[in-house]
């Protein structure tokens, strides 16, 4: 019920700032990159936290997120884990069960001032099987230091995934089909 809202909150600020400058008006929406020295401190969050959390440092991966942060899994009952306490006992739940992330990728990184965005593909090893995710990361600067505000994570499931976007027309499911 609380991700409902995400993605149409999201659409209507786009909406909303597109008619604020329209097409063909003086001032434009610039879009900034990060400094050196930002970038650089944003690539080693991943990193950081794959570290802490193959080492099971709960606490050091919670440290990565603000004390107000949310973290979006379908891994969770509600899928909501929040604020920075819970995030950090649901990654101890993780880490105790012996999931271990094997690989972190930088996708995409972006930022706007105070902000910033990753997205990563993740690999891991959980229980014995391979599992591969992707996170969608936005940062807030907060007194000089750069903290993951919102984080969800996604694992897609092979079965039943979109499997090409080339193809003329999509195939339906086995449960579909006659």
């Amino acid at each position: 019920m609380t991700r409902r809202w995400i993605v149409p909150a999201l659409f209507w600020a786009i909406f909303a700032s597109a008619q604020s400058n329209p097409a063909g008006s003086k001032s434009k929406i610039t879009e900034m990159s990060c400094n050196s020295s930002d970038e650089s401190a944003l690539r080693r969050i991943p990193v950081h936290w794959k570290d802490d959390y193959n080492n099971k440092d709960a606490a050091g991966v919670a440290s990565l997120y603000s004390e107000s942060a949310y973290y979006l899994t379908q891994h969770f009952v509600s899928g909501v884990v929040h604020p920075r306490a819970k995030i950090q006992a649901y990654v101890q739940r993780g880490a105790d069960a012996g999931y271990h992330i094997d690989s972190i990728e930088m996708l995409s990184l972006e930022c706007s001032g105070d902000f910033a965005y990753t997205i990563t593909r993740y690999l891991a090893t959980n229980g014995g099987e391979k599992a591969m995710g992707v996170n969608l990361v936005v940062l807030r600067k907060i007194a000089g230091k750069w903290l993951i505000v919102a984080h969800e994570a996604a694992v897609p499931d092979p079965a039943t995934a979109v499997q090409s976007l080339d193809e003329a027309k999509p195939r339906q499911s086995r449960s579909h089909s006659r």
